[in-house]
């Protein structure tokens, strides 16, 4: 199957549908590669989250035991640890689904029509990590900032934000150009740029919600018999949802990614000028052949 070339300039459903026919095209080394470099994370994820989940259900079931200072401490670390993680989790997934961009569009460009591996996107993914996390640290203060202001300066600026990752590793732009850059390629796409972000988790969520049941239904249980589920119920039922959540969450990367392709193009016109420049060498190459 012919690659997709992903600097096209594109509208709004065009880009979902290119996302859909990417996540087709690349399926089989996409889920490799994930299920290598982004299952062990969600495993260990797991495994404080089962170990929170049934003390919080004994805590609800047993709160006497918990009025001690350092029980409930313990509780609301593991609890800190747990959301951090979740953060970083989703940092992860992140900077999975780009590093895999930024090797497949290496591959459209060099002509390469072999799959990609698993060793090439984790090899962008540990040259990129530092930088990555670095950015995404500070972006995150920023935001957290923005959004003590009553929501709006926060939400504006995470979407003013929002390719700062994909300058990062797509163009191997440095921490001190991106944020100008990102800036200037929302600029006059604020509203697009968010409606696209928001129909893409809206549809993601969805299907997201799906492999979320078993684990609601696990609670629901609990909260009507009043019994701790068991430790399997617990585990199947997070690893299920976990699994769903993450793997999709990588489509909205994805997605994001074609919109970053989409307006690079519409502001450089790469792709055209390069379809320009071979014209002009095919005719020049036709008069050659015709003088000679």
């Amino acid at each position: 199957m012919e690659k997709i070339n992903l600097s096209v300039q594109r509208s709004f459903s065009d880009l979902i549908t290119v996302t859909i026919n990417f996540m087709k095209q690349e399926f089989i080394p996409f889920i490799r590669a994930f299920a290598v470099i982004g299952f062990p994370m969600i495993l260990l994820m797991l495994f404080f989250m089962k170990d929170l989940l049934m003390g919080v259900f004994d805590m609800s079931l047993h709160p006497e035991a918990y009025y001690d200072v350092n029980n409930f401490g313990d509780t609301m670390l593991r609890t800190l640890f747990t959301s951090l993680f979740g953060v970083l989790m989703m940092l992860w997934v992140q900077l999975f689904a780009i590093s895999y961009l930024r090797v497949y569009w290496d591959h459209y460009q060099a002509g390469i029509e072999e799959r990609i591996t698993i060793i090439e996107v984790f090899r962008v993914m540990l040259r990129k990590f530092g930088v990555y996390l670095v950015w995404s640290v500070f972006c995150g203060l920023v935001v957290f900032i923005g959004f003590l202001f009553l929501f709006v300066p926060g939400i504006y600026i995470g979407i003013s934000f929002t390719f700062g990752s994909y300058l990062l590793i797509l163009r191997d732009n440095g921490l001190g150009k991106i944020i100008s850059e990102s800036m200037a390629m929302v600029k006059g796409n604020w509203w697009k740029t968010f409606g696209f972000i928001l129909v893409m988790y809206l549809l993601v969520g969805v299907v997201a919600y799906l492999f979320g049941i078993p684990y609601m239904f696990v609670m629901m249980s609990s909260a009507f018999t009043g019994a701790i589920p068991n430790i399997y119920e617990i585990t199947f039922s997070l690893l299920l949802s976990y699994l769903g959540q993450y793997t999709l969450y990588t489509v909205l990367f994805v997605g994001v990614g074609m919109l970053f392709f989409s307006r690079s193009e519409e502001m450089e016109h790469t792709t055209l000028l390069s379809q320009i420049d071979q014209l002009g060498a095919q005719s020049e190459k036709k008069a050659d052949e015709e003088a000679n």
